[in-house]
């Protein structure tokens, strides 16, 4: 998921957060008018997530 500009005022998106199970962007901020976008979450690594809650407990 790669944005390249602010829905709001058009400027440049930086990465906000990276996913902690495939490493790639998930969600970006601007620093021109403080915009977040959502946080997008990749069915695949949700369900790693779940299987490693499930190994260790």
């Amino acid at each position: 998921m790669k944005l390249d500009s602010c829905r709001r005022c058009g400027n440049e998106l930086e990465v906000n957060k990276k996913c902690t199970v495939c490493n790639k962007e998930n969600q970006f901020y601007c620093h021109e008018c403080g915009d977040v976008t959502i946080e997008q979450i990749h069915f695949e690594c949700m369900m790693v997530g779940i299987e490693k809650t499930f190994v260790t407990n």
